[in-house]
């Protein structure tokens, strides 16, 4: 009796591995590996060249007035906001497909800027609260994405 509980319980273990195993492997096969999350690069400063290489400069008068720039902010609310879960954040500008700009202004309101990896302001925008600012930017982003014909991926 002892040793077919023993042989029950070992069936029953690898049973249990090899189903987890293959729901594993089907659970990556099933995630798409070849759709690309556009990347959100958020720009500490106004720049005259954001895409890679070292040679940006700030634009003269771009600072925070003394404001915090809440960047670490910003990246919460676009891991946050529903708008901006087809896209991925990250802290490396050269790995960046997107740039965000976003000035706060305290009771002035943000303003905020995106443009792509060749430069060009895609849209610009202000509100007076940052997570709507951040909103509006992954929206812009998704319109620009839709007017190229590329899906945002998810």
């Amino acid at each position: 009796m002892k040793h077919s509980s023993a042989r029950i319980l070992f069936f029953a273990f690898a049973l249990c591995a090899i189903t987890t195993v293959q729901a594993a492997q089907s659970g990556s096969s099933n995630s798409p590996t070849s759709t690309h999350r556009p990347i959100i690069y958020v720009m500490p400063n106004a720049v005259t060249n954001p895409g890679p290489g070292d040679n940006s400069q700030v634009v003269v008068d771009s600072s925070h007035n003394g404001k915090d720039p809440q960047i670490a902010k910003i990246y919460q609310e676009l891991q946050r906001r529903k708008e901006c879960q087809a896209f991925s954040e990250n802290m490396i500008k050269e790995k960046a497909d997107y740039f965000l700009l976003l000035q706060h202004g305290g009771c002035k309101g943000n303003r905020w800027a995106v443009s792509n990896k060749n430069g060009d302001v895609i849209a610009s925008g202000d509100s007076l609260l940052l997570g709507n600012s951040v909103r509006d930017a992954c929206v812009a982003i998704s319109k620009n994405l839709q007017d190229q014909g590329v899906p945002a991926g998810k």
